[in-house]
């Protein structure tokens, strides 16, 4: 059982994904923002976080590097709506472990 928290401002995603993975079986959290998401990453540890790029208050690709030098070292996976060959290159340097187009996950 893993320890996951969705970062993305479409309610319906977070929803659908929460949904999904408490089926089986994990812990699951949302955030809408960035500040959000930090506020929550300070309270638990996460072992997977998913991290959409654009979010309201910045660029979810700038908090990659803060993610992953937290002492639970979660596995991040990007999320965009709109895929960038150079938010890709970005993403992986920085640490992720995957960079999904949401178009590949409906």
């Amino acid at each position: 059982m893993a320890r996951i928290l969705i970062v993305d401002d479409d309610k319906l995603l977070c929803e659908t994904l929460t949904d999904l993975l408490t089926r089986k079986n994990h812990t699951v959290s949302s955030a809408g923002t960035i500040a959000e998401a930090k506020n929550t990453f300070s309270a638990v540890q996460y072992d997977v976080v998913f991290l959409d790029v654009r979010l309201p208050d910045g660029d979810g690709l700038k908090i990659i590097q803060e993610l992953k030098e937290t002492s639970s070292k979660p596995e991040i996976i990007i999320m965009t709506g709109q895929g960038d060959p150079d938010g890709v290159e970005i993403a992986i340097k920085n640490g992720a472990w995957c960079y999904l187009e949401k178009s590949s996950i409906a």
